[in-house]
C-alpha cells in the first residue's frame, strides 16, 4: 500500500512560516533553525531525535536559540552551581587564605554566590518575557528554578546573620 499527498500531513511538507518557532531547513535535511516570522535567526541545530527520553518540543525549548537573555540565564546556571559550591566548600572551613578571617571569607562567598544567582534569576526572567518570540521557554525556567533555590539559600543566610547582629 502506498501514501499519497493527502495521506501525509501538511506539516511534514509545508512547514508553517508564519509564526516563529524551530522550522526544518528544507535544503539541509535533518537540521532546524530558529525562525522569528521573517527571518532565519542563530545557527542551525540537528533536528531533536523523536525516539528520545525527552520529547522534541521540551528539548527544542532547552536551546537558548536566538534568546541572548537565555543563553546567559543558561551559562549563569553553571555559575549559580559553581558559586553554591565555593560557598559551600568555604563555609565548612575547608579553604583558608592567609591574611583573610575565616568569618569575612565565609561571608564573601556568600555574597558571591547570592550575587550571581541574582544576576542568573535576572536573565532567566528577562528569556521568559522574550521566550514566546526568540524560544528558550524551559532553559529559562530551568535557570530561574536553579537560582531561586540555590541563590535563596546564601541570602537568607546572610539576612539572618544580618539580623543577628553578625558573627
Amino acid at each position: 500500500m502506498s501514501l499519497g499527498p493527502s495521506d501525509i500531513g501538511d506539516d511534514d511538507l509545508d512547514p508553517d512560516r508564519s509564526a516563529p518557532g524551530w522550522q526544518p531547513l528544507l535544503e539541509r535535511p535533518g537540521y532546524e533553525q530558529w525562525w522569528d516570522g521573517a527571518a532565519w535567526q542563530g545557527r542551525p541545530h540537528r533536528e531533536p531525535d523523536p525516539f528520545s527520553a525527552f520529547g522534541p518540543e521540551l528539548a527544542r525549548s532547552m536551546r537558548p536559540g536566538p534568546n541572548r537573555a537565555a543563553a546567559f540565564a543558561c551559562a549563569g546556571t553553571g555559575f549559580t552551581l559553581a558559586g553554591f559550591v565555593v560557598q559551600t566548600v568555604v563555609a565548612t572551613g575547608a579553604v583558608s587564605i592567609p591574611g583573610i578571617d575565616a568569618t569575612a571569607l565565609t561571608l564573601g562567598s556568600l555574597a558571591l554566590a547570592a550575587v550571581i544567582a541574582a544576576l542568573t534569576a535576572l536573565a532567566a526572567l528577562l528569556a521568559l518575557r522574550a521566550a514566546p518570540r526568540l524560544g528558550g521557554r524551559a532553559i529559562a525556567t530551568l535557570a530561574l528554578g536553579v537560582s531561586v533555590v540555590l541563590g535563596l539559600a546564601p541570602v537568607l543566610l546572610l539576612v539572618a546573620i544580618g539580623l543577628a547582629g553578625g558573627l
